[in-house]
């Protein structure tokens, strides 16, 4: 009796131990997706998987939970679209078998899959025309910001291009002015010098004179320090002209930059304008 009883101990271990390791090498759930809600069933060492195949998933409330596969892989294969409460029970790592339906639970099962994903689809659809509705409301606003901004910019525009006009009339009118005032410094210099170096010889003269005519050298000494004075005003005449002539060029220079980094920003933001508006129509085309 005791050799029964220990062999009948051992042959029991022997099934459970194969039960269990039949039961590990049983398909199970692998994977949870919570955006297609659905889950990834290993296919373990069952063969045969096809469309029309059903299943039973073991969850972890001692309830059971029908499947079907929608996507079979080499290894596994995705379920149908489980409802909120079923997408909850289920867990990775229950146990899944192949069950046997009738044609009606079979035909039911599907249907109830496919209205499930379809409910599916239009909750997806609605959340994407949802996020396109919101992306467009956001994208107006900064649309709305953008037109104001151009607009602003074309006012600015339109006043730097006024300026720099006045400015280019200004410089004509100063650089034709300053160009005179300079012509007739370097006729007044040429002049006062061809008279300077007259007197110079004149007085270069009275040194060989006994006695020597001190009067008229300290004159034509005089009317020679009177003649390179005047040379040194019409040379100051002519700095100043082109210092003006200079400064004017450079304010005429400094609007023109500041006009077309206007233009320029304008043009930037009417490139920003223009996408934005496409991008607003490509959503509002999702609604």
């Amino acid at each position: 009796m005791g050799m029964m009883r220990r062999l009948a101990y051992l042959v029991l271990a022997m099934l459970l131990s194969s039960s269990a390791h039949a039961d590990d090498a049983g398909p199970r759930v692998e994977l949870k997706n919570a955006e297609s809600r659905s889950v990834s069933v290993s296919r373990g060492s069952s063969d045969g998987v096809r469309p029309e195949s059903d299943f039973e998933a073991a969850t972890a409330d001692n309830g059971t939970l029908l499947l079907y596969p929608v996507e079979i892989q080499p290894h596994r294969f995705w379920s149908r679209t489980l409802s909120p409460e079923e997408f909850s029970r289920i867990a990775v790592g229950d146990p899944v078998r192949p069950v046997t339906l009738s044609p009606e639970e079979h035909a039911a099962l599907r249907r109830e899959g496919e209205e499930r994903r379809s409910a599916w689809n239009e909750e997806r659809e609605e959340a994407v025309r949802a996020a396109a509705r919101k992306e467009a409301d956001t994208l107006r606003d900064r649309l709305e910001r953008l037109q104001a901004r151009r607009d602003d910019l074309s006012g600015r525009i339109a006043e730097a291009e006024k300026t720099l006009a006045d400015e280019e009339g200004r410089l004509d009118w100063l650089s034709s002015s300053e160009e005179r005032d300079i012509d007739r410094a370097l006729r007044n210099i040429e002049e006062y010098a061809d008279r300077r170096d007259e007197l110079q010889e004149q007085r270069n003269a009275l040194a060989g004179q006994r006695p020597y005519p001190s009067a008229e050298a300290n004159r034509l000494t005089a009317e020679i320090k009177r003649l390179n004075d005047r040379i040194a005003s019409e040379r100051e005449t002519i700095r100043a002209a082109r210092d003006r002539k200079r400064s004017a060029r450079s304010a005429f220079v400094s609007r023109r930059q500041e006009w077309r980094k206007l233009v320029a920003d304008r043009d930037q933001v009417t490139n920003e304008i223009r996408s934005l508006e496409r991008r607003i129509r490509e959503l509002e085309g999702r609604r």
